[in-house]
């Protein structure tokens, strides 16, 4: 017979393995997404790398507020275009360049006008082409304009559309299967392997974000950007290459940034 006291015991532990795993996860979410020194986790799984896409939201409101303090801190000592450009530099700089490299490799890969096999070898080489280069200052140009142009200290968009943009990806993730049939890749571990649980944390973290952060409309209108640009990145994908891959994840996400802040600094105008 088991006491009352032995199964609270269990279930305590039950909790606090369950709590484990997931900080295990989430620290896996910001050592993929980030470039910041998280120690190593150990003992980590498909599984684990999966299910730490619940966090991406999150990892993208902790990089879009570091980004609008910056950019807020350096207004009191320089005008609001330079100061931008440090800001915007250093937010691209802790994510690793990662989504912009994925945005310029699917710009050189669809832009090559090749067969399909061919586009999907040009995206896995590491030089990088005219479109790509094209593609790259666009977006960051683009994200420039918008962010130079927003008030200084009104940090709900520089919170929630990081965070949109990355939940875009995790949607994408769940829609469409991996592009490169029989080869491996960072893509080939997420396409259409991510459980409901970690689309809805996901998804539930995006909605608290915006409605907190956000006047309803923009909240709306920025979170049905996010939908639009996933659903047309999927649908292009799908045509172009076959299916998905890490870097159209990461095109996603460039472009949800870009073209939200230029959305909420429309509301604004």
């Amino acid at each position: 017979m088991v006491s009352g006291g032995d199964n609270g015991a269990g279930g305590r532990a039950i909790a606090v393995q369950t709590l484990v795993i997931w900080a295990k996860r989430w620290l896996l979410a910001l050592q993929f997404l980030t470039i910041f020194p998280i120690p190593e986790t150990r003992s980590v799984n498909e599984t684990d790398f999966r299910q730490s896409v619940a966090f991406y939201p999150i990892v993208g409101m902790v990089l879009g507020t570091g980004l609008g303090l910056v950019q807020w801190g350096l207004t009191r000592i320089l005008p609001v275009m330079p100061a931008t450009a440090l800001s915007l530099a250093g937010y691209s700089l802790a994510t690793g360049f990662l989504h912009l490299d994925g945005l310029m490799d699917l710009a050189d890969g669809v832009g090559s006008r090749k067969p399909r096999p061919e586009a999907l070898k040009i995206m896995r080489d590491s030089r990088v082409g005219s479109m790509g280069v094209v593609a790259g200052i666009l977006v960051m140009v683009g994200k420039f304009a918008a962010l130079s142009s927003l008030p200084p200290g009104h940090l709900g968009p520089f919170v929630v559309i990081p965070a949109l943009a990355r939940w875009a990806m995790v949607l994408a993730m769940t829609s469409a299967p991996y592009a490169r049939v029989g080869e491996s890749g960072i893509g080939s571990l997420y396409a259409m392997h991510i459980s409901r649980i970690a689309l809805w944390m996901s998804s539930l973290t995006v909605i608290v974000a915006a409605v907190l952060l956000l006047p309803v409309a923009e909240a709306v209108s920025v979170w049905g950007l996010a939908l639009a640009v996933a659903w047309a990145m999927v649908s292009f994908a799908r045509r172009r290459l076959g299916g998905m891959t890490g870097d159209a994840y990461g095109a996603i996400n460039e472009l949800v940034e870009w073209l939200g802040w230029t959305l909420v600094l429309a509301w604004h105008g």
